[in-house]
């Protein structure tokens, strides 16, 4: 039922209460419509938002998380990772929110799998141990060019008109702007002794461990690893640990 339909309902039901100088009635007449009119001017809570199979999220659907606290507190929220801005969201009574507690966290369990604060974000964990290899999802928004006149493109138009798809605070929109697509640009991470490292390839990977690079060359050329495979990677950092017993 529409705005005006509401209006004229509750305008009927009472108008009889209000004849003469039943001023009391008069005056609850005139609150019950403006209740109603404002009632009917609100966002239905049922509409669904579109989250589902997004480019720029980890995951294809919101996933029920639990919230691990330095402070050794859990709680539970409906969460996934947004991957251009490298922001944790939030889905609650329908709305989407920034995760606010960043710096409080100890660990996010995902889906079966394990999230950590990072300086920037969160990185995926995937193989604990002395060597540790982290996942960092990654994606940057690339434009796919402003039509001009004649048909013509142009890569830098409109550009000016997408600065964040998040606000500073409260509900947001995950929806990619047109003329916009996701870029993955996901890379891998390892922590040794302390200090994280990004690794692109073979060299940088060795170049961490000089003392057992010839073990290693031998198993990254049996098993023909690839530095952009993520399970390739993680036997690697298994094998690595390994070593290291």
């Amino acid at each position: 039922m529409g705005l005006y339909g509401v209006f004229w309902l509750v305008n009927c039901n009472f108008e009889f209460l209000g004849t003469g100088n039943n001023k009391p009635m008069k005056r609850m007449r005139m609150f019950l419509v403006v209740a109603c009119t404002i009632a009917a001017l609100q966002p239905a809570s049922s509409q669904k938002l579109e989250t589902d199979n997004l480019e720029n999220l980890v995951f294809p659907k919101f996933q029920e998380s639990v919230v691990r606290l330095k402070n050794g507190q859990s709680y539970q929220a409906v969460l996934n990772y947004e991957k251009t801005e490298r922001q944790m969201v939030v889905l609650r009574n329908n709305q989407l929110y920034l995760f606010k507690d960043h710096q409080a966290v100890d660990t996010i369990f995902m889906a079966g799998r394990i999230f950590v604060p990072a300086e920037t974000g969160f990185y995926e964990l995937l193989v604990n141990g002395p060597v540790t290899l982290f996942v960092n999802h990654r994606a940057t928004l690339d434009n796919t060019g402003a039509t001009l006149a004649y048909g013509s493109k142009t890569t830098t138009a409109g550009v000016t008109h997408v600065n964040k798809i998040f606000s500073q605070d409260g509900a947001i929109n995950l929806r990619i702007p047109e003329n916009f697509k996701v870029a993955d640009d996901t890379n891998f991470l390892l922590r040794v002794d302390g200090q994280i490292q990004k690794v692109l390839n073979k060299k940088q990977f060795l170049k961490l461990f000089p003392a057992k690079t010839r073990e290693l060359e031998e198993f990254i050329s049996s098993n023909n690893t690839s530095f952009k495979s993520q399970n390739d990677l993680i036997s690697l950092v298994e094998f690595c640990n390994a070593l290291n017993r």
